[in-house]
């Protein structure tokens, strides 16, 4: 999400052409930056409990810019009394922030913008602007432990699986009988063949046979 960041324009106490004029274009200026939400409000010692511009401020809940004529000090007592206990201004030029109210609650941050006719336009949006920029700079904390644990392993090499060796199969060894040469003859002696004790003597066959007189 884009980072947006109100800007409250606080009116002059005694608004003269010349403050009128540069207020107006200031507010135009604004409008015209993306990421920047100009509103208008009145002098903050005018204003009162429950009224609209008093509930305009009190409803930015995050940090905001404050645009105003007045001085810190005076800024700090008059949003104590709208109901802001704890404050912290940090001004947008550099100056050294300021932390007024009570401690014990959590402090509002206000980033102070201040306004005056001598003070060009373009240099009051730049100061915005620069707000912005740093306020949309992801900022990363260095030395956590999730940082320590990656500095640990810079320079080791990842750690590598073992390789098993594949399993050598062993198939069992299948004698054969020598192999049948069918281009030589076999000799008789050598022919051995299997003789059926059940069947019957051939001599005796043959005596039968020629008593028969065929």
């Amino acid at each position: 999400m884009a980072v947006r960041i109100p800007v409250v324009i606080s009116q002059h106490e005694r608004r003269s052409g010349s403050v009128a004029d540069y207020e107006e274009q200031l507010i135009t200026s604004i409008v015209m930056e993306a990421g920047l939400d100009a509103t208008l409000i009145a002098d903050l010692k005018s204003i009162e409990l429950d009224t609209t511009d008093h509930l305009c401020v009190e409803g930015l809940k995050g940090d905001f810019a404050l645009a105003t004529w007045e001085s810190v000090a005076y800024v700090c007592t008059h949003l104590h009394r709208l109901g802001m206990p704890t404050l912290e201004i940090v001004p947008v030029d550099g100056s050294p922030k300021t932390l007024s109210g009570d401690s014990s609650f959590a402090a509002k941050k206000i980033f102070f913008v201040s306004l005056a006719t001598s003070v060009s336009i373009d240099s009051t949006i730049k100061a915005l602007k620069g707000l912005l920029l740093a306020r949309s700079t992801p900022v990363f904390s260095i030395g956590t432990p999730m940082h320590r644990a990656k500095a640990e392993t810079v320079g080791q090499s990842p750690a590598r699986p073992e390789l098993i060796a594949p399993m050598e199969l062993t198939l069992p060894t299948v004698k054969s009988d020598p192999p049948i040469r069918i281009d030589q003859p076999i000799a008789a002696s050598q022919a051995t063949f299997a003789v059926d004790n059940d069947f019957p003597n051939i001599d005796q066959l043959m005596d039968e046979l020629d008593q028969f007189q065929l």
